[in-house]
């Protein structure tokens, strides 16, 4: 019979070596394909996240400008309907030398001038009022002191005298406000103010000389009674 040959065990083992050594190198390389590919991916997912964060707070940035943009705005738009300041201390001194000049002109004429008893001022525009009151040149239709057809021509410099002075004040009683909600705080006090143009006695723009006499009667009155003891 003829004899059989098996196979060589040493070539069986060297293919199976070689294949093994093919097969580590396939997932060696597939291993590090996949690490460069998560490398790459969590490096775009950082950008990505580092560029969402950027434009959020642009988008932040952008939104508190257009805020105050339109704060500004309003507020121009307001004070562009304002033009002079309040009665000054100044204003006050010759208010009285006015008034003292008056008063010797009557009694040098021998007549004694009209002051409304028991009137008193507490304040600087109280005592501007108490001039208006008891100095004897009567107010005139179209005069300076005449009530205001146009108080809005006043608005711009009165509300800015206004702000800038309480301004400080407004900011310490209300620490924790921003700027827009100090200025809404300031704006509601204006509202109020006797400084404000359009809470003084006015008068329409094509009033009758009578209306205009009788305001300033009416306007007389509620002085008197205001500053009465």
């Amino acid at each position: 019979m003829p004899k059989k040959f098996g196979q060589n065990q040493k070539s069986v083992a060297g293919r199976e070596r070689k294949a093994a050594n093919e097969q580590e190198k396939k997932s060696k390389k597939q291993a590090e394909q996949e690490a460069k590919e998560a490398a790459e991916w969590s490096k775009g997912a950082k950008k990505a996240g580092k560029k969402e964060q950027t434009e959020a707070k642009r988008a932040q940035q952008l939104a508190k400008k257009a805020e105050l943009a339109a704060l500004e705005e309003a507020d121009n738009a307001m004070l562009s309907k304002m033009k002079k300041a309040p009665a000054s201390q100044s204003k006050l001194k010759q208010e009285e030398k006015r008034n003292t000049r008056n008063v010797q002109k009557l009694e040098k004429k021998g007549k004694a001038p009209e002051v409304v008893p028991s009137l008193t001022a507490e304040n600087l525009d109280d005592a501007l009022d108490l001039l208006s009151v008891v100095d004897d040149t009567e107010t005139k239709p179209g005069s300076r002191d005449a009530p205001d057809r146009h108080p809005e021509r006043r608005m711009r410099a009165a509300y800015a005298a206004f702000s800038e002075r309480e301004m400080p004040r407004v900011k310490k009683e209300n620490p924790g406000l921003r700027l827009t909600q100090l200025q809404q705080v300031l704006w509601k006090e204006w509202q109020k103010s006797p400084e404000n143009p359009f809470n003084q006695a006015t008068l329409a723009f094509n009033a009758s000389v009578a209306d205009e006499r009788e305001l300033i009667q009416q306007r007389r009155r509620e002085i008197e009674e205001r500053l009465q003891d």
